[in-house]
């Protein structure tokens, strides 16, 4: 599947799905609809293998002072998306309050829910809370080694291939997983989608999802924005050439809803940006995959649009805290693939936030859609950390 072709297959997917749903016998939907959820589950089954194949990659591969990582690096990585994933739940909350969502509870439920065929149930072997602490242990322990010494061996091994081929045999087997989902992902968005309009949900999407995309939109970029401004000192020509530098990557990140695509010309922004070459190099790279400013506005806050759209009520404050605090770690499983930044998500909103199959096939099909946007918001939300960083390691 091509990046490029990714936004308008997923499209004509939906389109295709809306079109033929009402045509469709109710023995061609529960096929469907299993199908989805069959895939649904493989995939949650293997999502904790890949979750630490992928964390410990991210982190083996450091090659900057490692202290100097854990001192710097990963508390202004961890620290924003935390944040950032906080005014997602007051942005969330306030729309709700203020009745900027309140036409989302009006969602029919009289509508016969459409069952599937069978249920697959795959025994879960191992959580995802453990593989993300084992990836990022091993991880750590593999890059501390390689930068203290070349010749080290992970695991005792003498030779320093051992430790080239385990990380070879995992990065093998983490894109593997995704070159195998990816073309799955248009039959679960098919079969979803035809449960969603089986149960009249459809025209809600169209007239009030729309609506709440433009909201993070607004609020997303606007942040960027005022970081920008902010980094700038409040002067109007630099905070303009900040936009400039950022905006050749920016777009390259909308086009290819990846922000390792972009990352060459991120890594050129930066250094424009940067009084110090050195510190975009070590920033950049660290942050292309886990530092995602887009991701930690739209998904928690179309998670809790998508609740009260079901009916459901939102989760308290320390409910929340403890779904940030896992969705902040799972960044680091993240995949640099169009979808990638809400593949990882769905066992942790299905387990923290409570969303069910039908609210996770829905915000998987608002990702993608919106993914372009996203993306963009990513690559330049990484601009501004690398000035940060650039500021803060001149003054250490």
């Amino acid at each position: 599947m091509k990046k490029f072709s990714a936004p308008l297959l997923f499209l004509s997917v939906l389109i295709l799905a809306i079109l033929l749903g009402d045509s469709l016998p109710l023995s061609a939907k529960r096929f469907f609809y299993t199908l989805s959820l069959a895939i649904k589950e493989l995939m949650i089954f293997v999502l904790p293998a890949v979750i630490f194949s992928l964390v410990f990659l991210s982190l083996s591969k450091i090659r900057v002072n490692v202290l100097k990582f854990l001192l710097l690096i990963l508390p202004l990585i961890c620290g924003s998306n935390f944040v950032n994933t906080l005014i997602s739940y007051v942005l969330g909350v306030f729309c709700v309050q203020a009745e900027y969502l309140s036409s989302l509870r009006m969602v029919s439920h009289e509508a016969t829910a459409l069952d599937p065929l069978f249920s697959l149930r795959l025994p879960s072997l191992l959580s995802n809370d453990f593989a993300l602490l084992a990836g990022v242990v091993c991880g750590m322990t593999s890059g501390t080694l390689a930068q203290r010494n070349p010749d080290l061996q992970l695991l005792g091994m003498r030779h320093q291939a051992m430790q080239e081929k385990i990380s070879g045999a995992l990065e093998c087997f983490s894109k593997g997983f995704f070159k195998v989902l990816l073309p799955l992902m248009p039959i679960f968005m098919f079969g979803t989608t035809v449960k969603l309009a089986h149960d009249g949900m459809i025209s809600l999407i169209v007239s009030e999802y729309l609506r709440i995309a433009g909201i993070f939109v607004l609020s997303a970029y606007g942040y960027v924005l005022l970081q920008l401004l902010v980094l700038s000192r409040f002067n109007g020509s630099l905070w303009m050439e900040y936009l400039r530098n950022l905006l050749p990557a920016a777009i390259t990140g909308f086009g290819s809803m990846s922000s390792a695509a972009a990352l060459p010309l991120s890594l050129k922004a930066a250094e424009k940006n940067s009084t110090n070459k050195e510190n975009a190099a070590i920033i950049v790279p660290c942050t292309v995959n886990v530092h995602l400013v887009g991701d930690c506005f739209f998904i928690p806050f179309v998670a809790l649009s998508i609740l009260t759209s079901f009916g459901q009520p939102l989760p308290d404050f320390s409910t929340y805290l403890i779904f940030a605090a896992h969705f902040v770690i799972a960044k680091f499983a993240v995949a640099a693939v169009p979808g990638g930044g809400i593949l990882v998500m769905l066992p942790i909103l299905q387990a923290y936030l409570g969303l069910n199959s039908d609210m996770l096939g829905l915000i998987t099909a608002l990702y993608v859609l919106f993914d372009s946007f996203i993306t963009c918001c990513n690559v330049a939300g990484n601009g501004a950390m690398a000035i940060i960083f650039d500021r803060i390691a001149g003054k250490s």
